[in-house]
């Protein structure tokens, strides 16, 4: 295990965390959502809509990558 990956991921962890915190203080309401990929079958979900569809882009992108950098 890389000390140094460990340590970036958590410091996007937290990052993420903050900027979640951040969000709702204010009185606008964050809208969230996330891609997790296990194996070549990505998993979406959001709170709308719109973020959806954005997740779903990144999903596509998350599952192409890898095929490219075999190229």
């Amino acid at each position: 295990m890389n000390p140094f990956k460990v340590f970036t991921g958590f410091v996007i962890l937290m990052l993420g965390i903050s900027l979640l915190l951040l969000s709702s203080a204010q009185k606008y309401v964050a809208e969230y959502g996330g891609v997790v990929v296990i194996g070549p079958f990505p998993i979406v979900f959001a709170s709308s809509p719109d973020i959806a569809t954005f997740m779903i882009f990144i999903a596509i992108i998350f599952v192409l990558l890898p095929l490219l950098w075999r190229w």
